[in-house]
């Protein structure tokens, strides 16, 4: 695949457990869909991994779900529960990101919609 797309002479890829170790270099960390399988206490054992191989410039991009306010957004509040009772995971609000990303060492720099049940949510090295 990574061939056909022309990457493959620009591209590594590295076996690793992400609650251990994250390979340091990179520019961007990007975690699709990662978090939201996660209760608060293993979700803050990835980023805190991640936060040990950001450099001072880095970002952490998360594609996930941000809970909107009451009576608004019921399919990720749907999407909540689900996690909820079949992974043990959660979707969180923008308050809860921030709070989750604080814990990293971490600030939340902005979030924006991607789909009608994702976002990008951008953290820098606090």
């Amino acid at each position: 695949m990574l061939a056909k797309a022309g990457v493959e002479d620009r591209t590594t890829i590295v076996p690793g457990d992400f609650f251990a170790d994250v390979p340091t270099g990179a520019d961007a960390y990007l975690l699709v869909r990662v978090l939201h399988d996660w209760a608060d206490d293993d979700a803050l054992r990835i980023l805190r991994s991640v936060r040990a191989a950001l450099g001072p410039d880095g970002r952490v991009l998360v594609v996930d779900a941000v809970i909107g306010p009451p009576d608004q957004d019921p399919l990720t509040k749907f999407l909540d529960l689900m996690m909820m009772v079949s992974a043990g995971g959660r979707e969180r609000s923008e308050p809860e990101w921030a709070a989750l990303l604080a814990r990293a060492d971490l600030r939340l720099v902005g979030t924006g919609r991607a789909t009608a049940t994702r976002h990008v949510i951008e953290a820098a090295p606090a």
